[in-house]
C-alpha cells in the first residue's frame, strides 16, 4: 500500500500592482532614541541670540549717552604720555596705587604747550574772574560742584595740602575751580564748596560760577562732560585738573578720584589725599618761572 500525498498547497497569490513595503532596520531604529531637532526651534533660538546681542549694544549707548562715563572733548594732544612701570601695582580700579610714581598715581599727563581757552567767570566774591588776569601765575583749574556733593569734599582737602606745601611759593599759584552744577549757577549756591574745611579762608583760591551759555562754553573747553540724572536730579561730570603755566598755556592734565560710598557720599583715605596734595603743589612749583 502506497501511502497518498495530501492535498496540494498552493502558494499564495501575490498581487504584481501593490508595491512592497520596505523592510524596517527594527534594532536600528530602537538604537536612535534622540528625537530630532524642529527647525523652527532652531531659528528661535538664532534669533534671541541676535536680539540679545543687539540689547547690549543698545544698553551700553544709553549708558554712554547719558555721560555717565563721558569722554573728554578736550583736542590739546599730549607732547608726551606718562606711561606706568611695570612693577607699579594696579588695583582692581584700574587706577595706579598709592605706591606707584607720583605721575601714573594722579594719572597725569604732559600736554603740548597749547594757549589754555579763554575764561571770563564769577567768583565766590560776585567779582569777575578771567584766566588772562592770572598771566605771570601758574594756574591749577579745577572743576567740582557748589553743592559740593560730588569729589567736591576729596578734592578741596587736596588744594588745601597743596596750598600747605607750597609754603611762601603759594603766592606764584592760583587755585580756581570751576562751578559743575548747572542747576545752581548763582553765587548763593556756593555755599557749600566755600564751607569746606581745606577751602575756607584760602586766599589764593576762587570759586566760579555764571550764566548757563558761558558756564557750558567753558566746560566743553576744558573736556568736562555734565549730564542731570531725571530720577535723582544728581548732575554727573567727569573729573580734570589741568596745569596752566604763566604764560596762559596748558602744560599738564591730571585725572583726580575719590571713593563713592554707599550714601552717595565722595571719600578717599587720608595717605592718598595727603601725596595728591603734594602732588598738585610738586607739579605747579616745576611750572612756576625762576
Amino acid at each position: 500500500m502506497t501511502g497518498g500525498r495530501g492535498p496540494e498547497q498552493k502558494a499564495p497569490e501575490v498581487d504584481s500592482d501593490r508595491p512592497v513595503p520596505p523592510r524596517v532596520d527594527r534594532a536600528a531604529a530602537f538604537a536612535d532614541t534622540s528625537p530630532p531637532i524642529p527647525r523652527t526651534f532652531v531659528y528661535w533660538v538664532l534669533g534671541a541670540a541676535a536680539i540679545l546681542g543687539l540689547g547690549g549694544l543698545l544698553v551700553e549707548h544709553l549708558f554712554s549717552s547719558a555721560g555717565i562715563n563721558p569722554v573728554p572733548r578736550h583736542t590739546a594732544p599730549p607732547a608726551a604720555s606718562t606711561t606706568v612701570p611695570a612693577a607699579a601695582p594696579v588695583p582692581a580700579s584700574g587706577r595706579a596705587a598709592l605706591g606707584a610714581a607720583l605721575g601714573p598715581f594722579m594719572g597725569l599727563t604732559p600736554v603740548r604747550a597749547t594757549p589754555a581757552a579763554p575764561l571770563s567767570l564769577i567768583d565766590q566774591a560776585g567779582q569777575t574772574t578771567t584766566l588772562s588776569s592770572q598771566a605771570g601765575k601758574v594756574v591749577v583749574l579745577s572743576f567740582f560742584n557748589g553743592r559740593c556733593n560730588d569729589i567736591c569734599p576729596v578734592l578741596s582737602a587736596e588744594i588745601g595740602q597743596a596750598d600747605a606745601d607750597l609754603g611762601a611759593r603759594a603766592a606764584d599759584v592760583e587755585f580756581l575751580t570751576v562751578n559743575t552744577d548747572p542747576r545752581t549757577l548763582a553765587v548763593s549756591g556756593l555755599a557749600p564748596a566755600l564751607a569746606q574745611p581745606g577751602l575756607a579762608g584760602l586766599g589764593n583760591w576762587r570759586m566760579l560760577t555764571g550764566p548757563l551759555d558761558t558756564m557750558n562754553a567753558a566746560w566743553k573747553a576744558y573736556g568736562i562732560s555734565i549730564s542731570v540724572v531725571k530720577r535723582t536730579g544728581a548732575a554727573v561730570h567727569n573729573d580734570v585738573i589741568w596745569f596752566i603755566d604763566p604764560r596762559g598755556r596748558l602744560r599738564y592734565r591730571a585725572t583726580p578720584f575719590a571713593n563713592e560710598t554707599s550714601r552717595g557720599t565722595f571719600v578717599l583715605p587720608a595717605a592718598e589725599m595727603t601725596r595728591w596734595g603734594s602732588g598738585i603743589a610738586a607739579y605747579a612749583v616745576k611750572l612756576v618761572s625762576p
